[in-house]
């Protein structure tokens, strides 16, 4: 199984907390959570100058997704930060988890500041 992004495997096989990833990570929580979409997120990203977990310039939207909802993150952004980011997803799914059908109504994202007060990483 692969090593999440942001976390690495000591000596003894145990997660600990890769730093200068960990802080990508975080901002992806961050930048979720104030309302901004995955492909939102992947441009952020890219204009960072901040490489995928895969050296790519570019990071996928269904690699943001997984990160966001990915629990061996807990100890990176935090118990409140990893189940708010749970809340805020399925309140964005258009998938009435009581029958499977599309909802009705779509969901409508936050108004998303312009992001300046968010420090790059990179």
């Amino acid at each position: 199984m692969k090593t999440p992004y942001g976390l690495m495997k000591d000596s003894t096989g145990n997660y600990v907390i890769k730093e200068n990833e960990a802080e990508t990570v975080r901002l992806i929580f961050q930048l979720y959570l104030i309302g901004y979409s995955l492909g939102k997120i992947v441009c952020h990203l890219d204009i960072s100058g901040i490489t995928s977990p895969s050296g790519n310039t570019k990071w996928g939207r269904a690699a943001i997704d997984k990160m966001l909802g990915n629990k061996k993150y807990i100890p990176i952004v935090g118990m409140k930060d990893y189940f708010a980011v749970q809340f805020e997803k399925h309140e964005r799914s258009n998938v009435d988890e009581e029958n499977g059908a599309r909802k009705a109504v779509r969901y409508a994202s936050k108004k998303v500041p312009d992001g300046s007060h968010i420090l790059a990483i990179g």
